[in-house]
């Protein structure tokens, strides 16, 4: 399978990177990041990690962490909608939040979050026991993860001819309250649930979309491959979907790069220049896999009390063509994308 996206080894000299960073974000949205730090048996860990989740324990155990309002928690089938239009996403989630990219913790209580209190109520975030076990990995990826982040964002500000090369960096600091996000997901080989009502209400329904045609939140959002986990799609050029294939690493026992895409957030907050691609999961057994896919990603966003003014580039008002947006906050925006993903669940 050819491969539609660019490369970024973000690894070498910045002057060599940052054209091809920026048409592809200008142009596609997507990209693959190659020279990250982390090594195919890290990625391997978590892979087996979100197995044993997933397929060995009891729903009814999976449920006591069940999502709530603050993004954290588990997320059953047919939860969510990521298309409205079509039938609910059959997958299962698991969703860490509320972490200190610092220090390493994760779903910490809102008031130690928030710095209200020193004090963590740890049956406010519960995690579950397998995570708990394995707290330590999962504090290093997202450590590793958001360090990674920032160093795309760091390329893109300059590739953006922004005067402070620090102007996104500044305002995803680690140890601020944010909207980011570490996901693990499964999406099962055979789909269980039954499609006779959404058919009825909808003839177009396709039982092989996993996850519905959508765009993503945030600034970036940062997925681990694995092969022969294919299935995630990009609507490109004149609205034909475009299959993502396995890429290797240029590192010697690196893990592949990493799937990067631009979110929403960093397309608003750029006018428009940077692009926020639709993409989808779809298989169907036999046709594409044999197995279930896992997904394992990072949603990136800025603090929450960032101010979504344009950026301070010649770019990006160009682009806005004079006309700017209107100035909201990162949770502002985020906190309204999240209501339309779980309208069927009154969240």
């Amino acid at each position: 399978m050819s491969n539609p996206l660019k490369v970024i080894d973000i690894s070498k000299p910045e002057d060599t990177v940052i054209e091809d960073l920026l048409d592809a974000a200008v142009n596609q949205g997507f990209l693959f990041v190659d020279g990250h730090d982390f090594q195919q048996a890290e990625v391997d860990t978590l892979f087996d990690l979100s197995s044993d989740f997933f397929t060995k324990t009891p729903g009814e155990e999976k449920q006591k962490y069940e999502i709530n309002k603050n993004n954290i928690g588990y997320t059953g089938f047919t939860t969510e909608q990521l298309d409205p239009r079509k039938t609910r996403d059959f997958k299962e989630g698991y969703n860490f939040g509320f972490v200190n990219f610092k220090t390493g913790e994760f779903n910490q209580s809102e008031d130690r979050y928030y710095g209200r209190t020193d004090i963590d109520n740890a049956n406010e975030n519960p995690v579950p026991p397998l995570f708990e076990k394995n707290s330590g990995i999962i504090s290093e990826t997202t450590r590793k993860l958001h360090r990674i982040a920032l160093k795309i964002l760091e390329l893109i500000t300059v590739a953006l001819q922004v005067e402070d090369r620090r102007f996104f960096v500044d305002r995803h600091r680690p140890e601020e309250p944010s909207g980011c996000v570490f996901r693990m997901l499964r999406y099962p080989l055979i789909r269980e649930d039954d499609l006779e009502e959404a058919k009825q209400a909808n003839p177009d329904v396709d039982p092989t979309i996993r996850a519905g045609a959508h765009t993503d939140y945030g600034s970036l959002t940062l997925l681990f491959q694995r092969q022969g986990q294919q299935g995630l799609q990009l609507q490109m050029g004149d609205k034909d979907w475009v299959e993502v294939p396995f890429v290797k690493s240029q590192h010697e026992g690196s893990a592949p790069p990493l799937v990067v895409n631009f979110g929403d957030l960093l397309s608003y907050w750029t006018n428009g220049l940077l692009k926020s691609t639709i993409h989808r999961v779809k298989f169907s057994p036999g046709e594409t896999r044999t197995s279930d896919r896992y997904s394992i990603v990072f949603f990136v966003h800025p603090e929450n009390a960032t101010q979504l003014t344009p950026v301070p580039s010649k770019l990006v008002r160009d682009a806005g063509g004079g006309i700017e947006p209107t100035a909201i906050t990162a949770l502002e925006h985020l906190n309204q994308r999240l209501a339309d993903t779980y309208a069927s669940i009154n969240y």
